[in-house]
């Protein structure tokens, strides 16, 4: 029969495969692999959703901060000012990460 008790898995090395970093940390026996390419389909589409809000919310704010009082048609000016404020908030954005990034793995490399 099918067992349905968790058990932990030690952690997979550099040669790990797509399957094994998608099972993470936990696993149950009898998990198909149709249902593993299912949830990495869901977790890369929950992904591109998450990265759509985000370029919704940075164009919104660009938008606002550039638009006075919007008209049928945006001028050379309006839209210059919409992609430069889009630019260097996806440029901040960016670097965010990738000090953050930095910052996670001095951490656990125990040299914060």
């Amino acid at each position: 029969g099918l067992k349905t008790e968790v058990e932990l898995r030690r952690p997979c090395t550099s040669t790990c495969s797509s399957n094994e970093l998608l099972g993470g940390l936990l696993t149950m026996d009898g998990v198909s692999q149709e249902d593993v390419q299912r949830t990495a389909g869901l977790i890369q589409m929950q992904q591109m959703i998450q990265g759509q809000k985000v370029t919704m919310k940075i164009l919104g704010h660009c938008f606002e901060r550039c638009i006075d009082t919007p008209d049928d048609q945006l001028s050379y000016k309006d839209q210059q000012c919409i992609w430069n404020c889009t630019q260097r908030l996806f440029d901040s954005e960016q670097f965010m990460v990738k000090r953050l990034n930095a910052a996670k793995t001095r951490q656990q490399q125990g040299g914060m």
